[in-house]
């Protein structure tokens, strides 16, 4: 059983989001009438991933009837549609593969999924074709990161390389991410690997970068917690801090940098799709690592 998010891994970041969105054929909102929407054929949610082989794609056909499937063999659990992604750079397509998959809330939708590598800064174009020639079409350009690193480039670790120490906070520039979904803090504590989940902190510079602050203070009880260390105890010495940080193209750019779901989840509030609803997008992960300077800790 897959959730509304069209993904079966847990790593995705962007459950929250698609779940919201694609599980609109539950509600009295999904129902589109093509007589009232002009040239809307189809609603698309999905992405793909430069992290990932395989990529999933919901699509609904809108009808005058609701696009609820309570079992495959109902008429609605055919579709009269043939999706291809094509790569805009090398003209190479990929014929999507479709199934009528169980949902998580018992009903059932159009799944099709494809297997090819996401190479970031290119485009990519989503065309669903109907056998009267109709077509709705999404295009995603992937992610691309600079060689540039992010400023400060080298971290000021204090002299003990605790992260108990007092006061350490940095802000961190990160150029040409404009729009991340989730970051992950990992501290290595002489050989062990602390996940923080992070978020979405920060805002948006004019220059289409990302401004946050890392807080070590803050960030030294949960890593007790994780360790399984007493309130008070010494932490390991810190040896790097690894940025982990999931970020969305310039499709996934939400109304004053909300992520709102239920917002996000009304038809043409987010959408790239051109004689369609929904939304198509690509995301790309980027990562960078400070080192402590040699003799730190001694």
């Amino acid at each position: 059983m897959i959730k509304y998010t069209l993904i079966n891994n847990a790593r995705m970041v962007l459950v929250l989001l698609i779940g919201a969105m694609a599980g609109l054929n539950a509600c009295d909102s999904a129902f589109l009438d093509p007589f009232e929407n002009g040239d809307r054929y189809y609603t698309i949610y999905g992405f793909i991933d430069a992290s990932e082989f395989q990529h999933s794609v919901r699509v609904i056909p809108v009808t005058r009837f609701r696009e609820i499937i309570n079992h495959p063999s109902e008429d609605q659990g055919s579709i009269d549609a043939v999706v291809t992604s094509t790569d805009l750079l090398t003209g190479t397509v990929t014929r999507w593969v479709h199934s009528v998959e169980l949902l998580d809330d018992g009903t059932y939708g159009h799944i099709f999924r494809a297997k090819f590598l996401v190479r970031p800064g290119r485009t990519y174009r989503l065309e669903v074709l109907r056998s009267d020639g109709i077509t709705a079409t999404a295009e995603t350009t992937v992610p691309r990161f600079p060689v540039t690193v992010p400023d400060p480039p080298t971290l000021f670790f204090p002299y003990e390389s605790s992260p108990d120490s007092a006061g350490f906070s940095r802000e961190i520039y990160v150029p040409d991410i404009a729009s991340p979904w989730d970051m992950i803090i990992t501290y290595d504590l002489q050989g062990t690997f602390v996940r923080l989940p992070y978020g979405r902190p920060g805002f948006r510079t004019d220059d289409g970068g990302w401004r946050f602050t890392i807080d070590m203070g803050a960030d030294a009880p949960r890593m007790r917690d994780i360790m399984e260390i007493a309130p008070g105890a010494p932490l390991p010495l810190l040896h790097a801090i690894l940025l982990q940080i999931r970020a969305l193209d310039a499709n996934w750019d939400p109304p004053n940098g909300v992520f709102d779901p239920e917002i996000l989840a009304q038809p043409g509030t987010l959408s790239n799709v051109v004689n369609g609803y929904g939304l198509w997008g690509s995301v790309a992960l980027y990562q960078y690592t400070w080192i402590a300077p040699p003799g730190a800790g001694n």
